[in-house]
């Protein structure tokens, strides 16, 4: 089962994988992340902003196309390293006690393991020798994810070194052996030559010579000076990684926030969901294609029926990951074509994702027209190819009440006739027709019972009634083809006209839920923020203004001046034209202390959103609980 992990695969010899000699992986890519922070613009919410902002997206066709002046015209105020404690507005969820509270401690306890610990009882492998077992429970799933995060971006245990290549050798020296054959042989060749000529022009001087001093001569020739060869070296690699943090899923990262979010959402009755492909940022009559989030948290409802049917409420916050890992350089990437968008499309990316949020969470109170609208001129205004057919588009003469050759009182006559026909064909079909609203027990039995011999009789259809009379027709001695009411069916529904399909998802109840003021129309959201093997917290705060603005373009003048500074004191000071943006520092997930840290964190958020929502015995004991530590 676990034959392909580096903790649990053993080599041949017994010997752990993480701990032989492999091929090496591509260095580890240096960490990056987004900082850019944008201008702001300051114009009002007005018909002329609108316009200007709508010229600016649709100007951009790819994401390096994002400028200054694009992110200027969504007036973001970015504000980076907040404490997660300034998350939430109200003071008494700043500090421990939570919520939950002794719960919480449990999954504390347990991201409090060491890394190596976790993942050798994630693989059931024994524990290291003077360790104890840990007991996981409630971040059994999140170790899962996080060991296979480490095979590409832990690199504490890289070894990098350099060892004689033995494959190297064996072919140099099969080549180095061939090549002196070569040469041997022709160094046996060539001296026997000169030597015999020697020999023959010697014996032809002095007669002398005996066959031993040709001999000796012979062998001096045929020796060959051995040239010192340098050992080539290949390099090797030991430790855990099988690649660098570009080369792994992106549906890693993703999988381990959401493991890490699942710990805390279903203390406080909710749960992750992912939100429909059609959901797109809608800004006027433009739709971005590329704004998204992974999935959201949202809550169960308390109606039994609405949650066995799946029905969620909310969203109460969302989850973006980056599939990048270069945000201002390439540097480090191992090829030209990877994923590299830019930070300053990142951020754009980034709030769209909230605003796409905060839209979703404004739809509260309100429910979808399925009714044309005037700009929906395909499902208003019939035009050729539409609804029925109409005189002159077939082939063959088709009998219609629009035939241009027919007189006023021509047309009149047919029209009541097939008027007849109609309520004819009603009448015959009105008692076989069922109405399974209605429908009793009682309908279901036949109260008439018919002999075994006697076969049921069949149903007449409504075209052999002899009281209809006969439907041909003739004009001008040609006879006409009769085009009945259809019966609308299922398959043929592609045949109506209707305008899009909405983009809200039918099992969400959309509610903002956690909203801290409803009359002031100042909306929180959250998103958790993924990139390489760290997460953060980001906080948007909209207005409703805001989101009418980007809806319709303008915003009622008595909106704009209305202000309640004797309720708020801060309305003076925030602009309804401002997006306020928080961003908290990044965690990393490898490391104890820092994800301790930001589950900390998202129980507080959890705790802030669902506080209408817990029953105030919960609160009562938070209140002992910060007694019993004072």
């Amino acid at each position: 089962m676990f034959g392909m992990n580096l903790w649990g695969s053993v080599a041949p010899g017994g010997e752990l994988l993480n701990d032989r000699e492999r091929n090496p992986p591509p260095r580890p890519i240096p960490l990056e992340f987004p900082t850019y922070i944008p201008s702001k613009c300051g114009r009002p919410l007005d018909a002329h902003h609108m316009k200007s902002l709508c010229k600016h997206i649709l100007s951009v066709r790819r994401p390096f196309d994002i400028q200054d002046s694009h992110l200027a015209q969504l007036n973001v105020e970015l504000r980076q390293d907040v404490q997660l404690e300034d998350m939430t507005p109200d003071e008494d969820f700043r500090s421990r006690p939570f919520l939950f509270d002794a719960d919480l401690n449990s999954m504390l306890n347990e991201l409090g393991v060491e890394n190596e610990d976790a993942y050798r009882e994630i693989l059931r492998l024994p524990p290291l020798e003077g360790r104890k077992k840990p007991r996981l429970a409630y971040s059994r799933n999140f170790y899962a994810t996080l060991e296979e995060m480490c095979r590409y971006w832990d690199d504490s245990k890289d070894n990098y070194y350099e060892i004689e290549s033995k494959e190297t050798e064996d072919s140099a020296s099969k080549d180095s052996s061939i090549k002196g054959e070569k040469k041997q042989s022709e160094g046996r060749d060539a001296p026997t030559k000169d030597a015999s000529q020697e020999t023959q022009t010697n014996v032809d001087q002095s007669p002398i010579l005996t066959e031993n001093a040709v001999g000796d001569k012979i062998r001096l020739n045929t020796e060959t000076m051995e040239i010192p060869t340098r050992p080539r070296m290949k390099q090797v690699y030991k430790g855990v990684r099988l690649g660098n943090g570009e080369q792994m899923s992106p549906g890693t990262r993703v999988a381990a926030v959401r493991n890490l979010l699942k710990m805390a959402v279903h203390k406080f009755n909710c749960r992750d969901y992912d939100v429909q492909p059609r959901e797109r940022l809608r800004i006027g009559k433009i739709n971005l294609p590329s704004t998204y989030y992974n999935f959201c948290v949202a809550k169960m409802p308390s109606d039994i029926k609405l949650a066995r049917a799946r029905m969620v409420e909310g969203p109460l916050l969302g989850v973006h990951c980056r599939t990048e890992v270069r945000f201002r350089s390439r540097d480090g990437l191992l090829e030209a074509s990877s994923d590299f968008v830019g930070e300053k499309y990142d951020l754009f990316r980034e709030v769209s994702g909230l605003l796409m949020l905060a839209q979703q969470r404004a739809r509260e109170g309100r429910t979808p027209s399925n009714e044309p609208t005037p700009e929906q001129w395909w499902a208003v205004k019939s035009r050729w190819g539409d609804g029925p057919t109409k005189w002159g588009q077939l082939s063959t003469e088709v009998f219609e009440d629009d035939d241009p050759s027919w007189s006023p009182e021509e047309r009149h006559l047919q029209l009541e006739k097939r008027e007849r026909e109609e309520e004819e064909r009603q009448r015959v079909d009105l008692p076989t027709a069922t109405d399974l609203n209605n429908l009793k027990p009682e309908d279901l039995i036949s109260t008439k019972a018919l002999p075994s011999s006697e076969r049921p009789q069949k149903k007449k259809k409504s075209n052999d009634d002899t009281n209809i009379r006969d439907r041909t027709e003739y004009k001008d001695g040609k006879r006409l083809m009769y085009t009945a009411p259809l019966r609308r069916k299922w398959y043929q529904e592609w045949a109506n006209v209707r305008p899009n399909s909405l983009t809200w998802d039918d099992k969400m109840i959309y509610k903002r839920i956690g909203m801290p003021d409803p009359q002031e129309g100042w909306d929180d959201v959250y998103m958790i923020s993924g990139a390489n093997h760290h997460a953060c917290i980001v906080k948007l705060t909209v207005h409703k203004n805001y989101l009418e603005w980007l809806e319709t373009g303008a915003v009622k003048q008595d909106a704009l001046t209305r202000t309640r500074q004797d309720v708020d004191p801060l309305s003076a000071v925030r602009q309804h034209h401002i997006l306020y943006m928080s961003r908290s520092r990044w965690f990393d997930m490898f490391n104890t202390e820092q994800r301790k840290d930001l589950l900390t964190g998202i129980w507080r958020l959890l705790s802030w959103i669902n506080r209408d929502e817990i029953p105030k015995a919960e609160y009562d004991r938070r209140e002992e609980l910060r007694r019993k530590q004072q």
